[in-house]
This record gives C-alpha cells, structure tokens and sequence, in this order.
C-alpha cells in the first residue's frame, strides 16, 4: 500500500467518529518521500485546531509504522480561500457568494451560488442585454460537468 493511499485509509477511519464526521478529505499529497501535505475541509470550516488534531494522529501513525523514516514533513491544513472547489460537500458553505466555473465544454459561467443539489447546483447568473438591465437567469448545473470552480472574494 502507498504512503497516500493508507494515510487515506487512517482518515476514513477517523472522519467517521462522531466527532470528526462534520470533516472530509480533500487531497492528499505526497511529495517524494519526505513530504506531506493533506487538505481537510469541514462542513462549516476547519479551524486551526481540528488541523493540528488531525496532524498528531496522523503523525504518530506514521512514527509507529515508520513508513516515512524518522526525516519527513507532514502538513495539515485547509485548502485554502483561492483554491478550487473539488467536492460537491464543499459547496454548501458558499450559498450566496459568487462563483466563476469553467465547464467540462471549456464555456465560463459566473453567478451567484442560490443552492446545492444531490448532484447539481443552483446558480443565479446575471446575463448582459444590449441597452437593456442586466437579466438575472437560474441555472442548474450538474456536478460531473464542472470543470474547475473558484469561488470568487469580495472585500466589501
């Protein structure tokens, strides 16, 4: 088994005790073989602490087993603000906020994110009119055809 796929084993193991249920995995990545990174997102956020929490188990795993030898880095964090949103559960957190996806068929779509289906999601996109007031048109979009999706930042 490789170094990704049991540390990912490790953490579907403990993302499915009640405490750590509102988490899920993102990516993970190993670099070489003393490099770790791994993402984790929560249903309402990660917080700094669920991160470090995280990375101490998987650290004493991974001393225990001694796949990584006793030199290697482990880093454990959130995605990020500007990284792409990868996963359907991420979505629900950015009702509201706007959106700019690249579909699977290369068009660009941007909108307000309205709501998160089973395997879609609802955006209100704001479509321009000549000489006319921007028209405001619901979409459905279906998960498997997204390609990439920022989530776009507002400062005000």
């Amino acid at each position: 088994m490789s170094t990704e796929q049991l540390i990912r084993s490790w953490l579907e193991d403990r993302l499915q005790q009640a405490e750590w249920q509102s988490y899920f995995l993102i990516d993970i990545q190993v670099n070489g073989h003393r490099k770790v990174e791994v993402y984790l997102d929560g249903d309402e956020g990660i917080t700094l602490e669920a991160c470090r929490g995280f990375s101490r188990y998987l650290e004493g795993l991974l001393d225990e087993g001694g796949q990584l030898g006793d030199d290697y880095t482990l880093e454990v964090s959130s995605p990020g603000a500007t990284a792409p949103l990868r996963l359907l559960r991420q979505y629900p957190k950015h009702v509201g906020r706007t959106l700019d996806i690249v579909l699977t068929t290369e068009e660009k779509v941007s909108g307000v994110l309205q709501s998160v289906q089973e395997d879609s999601i609802i955006l209100n996109e704001s479509i321009k009119s000549k000489g006319k007031k921007n028209e405001i048109r619901e979409r459905v979009i279906p998960f498997p055809e997204i390609q990439t999706c920022l989530v776009k930042l507002s400062f005000k």
